[in-house]
Order: structure tokens, then C-alpha cells, then sequence
């Protein structure tokens, strides 16, 4: 009875050895799909007018891929970007540059110029004269300066901090007109009636079998 208990075990382990489910190789898992770069909306053509460091500015926003073809010398251009600024002294800069004035004057300028100023750059884009919209960027420094040469230090009376910060508003404006919803709607438009060269040639080719 044992040795055909045995014999029975002996027989059946192969059969169950060809029933287990065989182990299956280990497979790496799928890579993530690469995010597509983000793509730079560019904006139409624009005509480009400006009350300070004209061109300083023009060569710092025509370096941004979204303005790259802003250009002085756009006869007849319905849309113009028109940059604006102002430079007054804070209601505490007034006190602090009398009182500056005076002892630099009485000292025949020994001692400097002190104001403090806010400064405020102004883009607009308009369309036919109209404004589209217009974003606004301030600053309020404090400057020391010689008597004899304020206003003619080479950058515009804004000393060198105050023209390199005007040049870095390029990047800001650039940055936030491309989503901006009311020249998006001005863009669209632009793009049904005047489509670019390259929409034009892309729909003029038959489609391929």
C-alpha cells in the first residue's frame, strides 16, 4: 500500500510541475513621455516709440523671441507698441532733496546731490491709436550726485542702476504680452485676414496619401 501511495505521489508531480503557471520575466516600465518644450507665442510686427533709452530698449526687447519683430520703421503698422516713463521725487525724496540742494549748493558741491526718486516705465500696445493694453513697472532708488553733472551722467538722468533696470522690464513686458487675452484676440484677428507665409504655403500643399 505504500509503495502505491509513493508511486501515485511520483507520477503526479510532473503533471503538476507542467500545470504551474510558468513565472514571467521581469519587464522595466515604460519611460515617461517627454513634456514638449514650451513654445514661444510670437507677436505680430509692431511699430516701437519711446520716451527713454530708445535704443537700449529696442535692442533689449527685439532680443525677447515674442517681440523680435518690433522695428522703429513700420510705415503704417496699425499696431504700436509705445513705451513711457516718469521720474518724480517720493513725497519724503522732496524734503530729503531741498535739504540736499542746499548744503551741496553752500559747499559749491563738495557735498553730493542726494534724491530720492520713483521711476515708473509704462508699455502700451495700441491698435489704430487705441489702447489694446499696458502693463506698468516702478522702481524708487535713492541716487547721490554731484552737483555740477546730475542729469548729464550719459543715461538719460537715470544713473546706470536706474537705465539697467529700465532694459531688464524688456524680459517682464515680454513675458506677459503674449498672454495677454485682449492682444490675443487682436493677434487671432491679424492671423485670419493676414496669415503668415508659412500658413499660406502649408495650405496650399495637397495633402499626402
Amino acid at each position: 500500500m505504500i509503495r502505491e501511495s509513493a508511486l501515485a505521489l511520483l507520477l503526479l508531480l510532473p503533471v503538476a510541475a507542467m500545470a504551474a503557471d510558468p513565472a514571467m520575466p521581469a519587464t522595466a516600465a515604460p519611460a515617461a513621455a517627454a513634456l514638449p518644450a514650451t513654445q514661444t507665442i510670437a507677436l505680430p510686427p509692431m511699430k516701437f516709440y519711446s520716451s527713454v533709452a530708445a535704443d537700449e530698449l529696442l535692442l533689449a526687447l527685439q532680443a525677447e523671441p515674442a517681440l523680435a519683430s518690433l522695428d522703429k520703421e513700420l510705415p503704417g503698422s496699425p499696431l504700436a507698441l509705445v513705451v513711457t516713463h516718469t521720474l518724480r521725487p517720493t513725497a519724503g525724496g522732496v524734503a530729503t532733496g531741498f535739504l540736499s540742494a542746499v548744503l551741496s549748493g553752500s559747499t559749491l558741491g563738495l557735498i553730493p546731490l542726494v534724491t530720492n526718486d520713483r521711476l515708473v516705465v509704462r508699455y502700451e500696445v495700441m491698435l489704430n491709436g487705441k489702447a489694446v493694453t499696458s502693463y506698468s513697472f516702478e522702481r524708487t532708488a535713492t541716487r547721490a550726485q554731484n552737483l555740477w553733472t546730475a542729469g548729464a551722467d550719459g543715461y538719460g538722468g537715470l544713473g546706470k542702476a536706474g537705465m539697467e533696470w529700465v532694459k531688464s522690464t524688456a524680459a517682464e513686458v515680454a513675458a506677459k504680452l503674449p498672454h495677454d487675452p485682449a492682444l490675443g484676440e487682436v493677434r487671432e484677428e491679424i492671423d485670419f485676414y493676414f496669415p503668415s507665409v508659412a500658413k499660406v504655403d502649408a495650405a496650399a500643399k495637397p495633402a499626402q496619401p
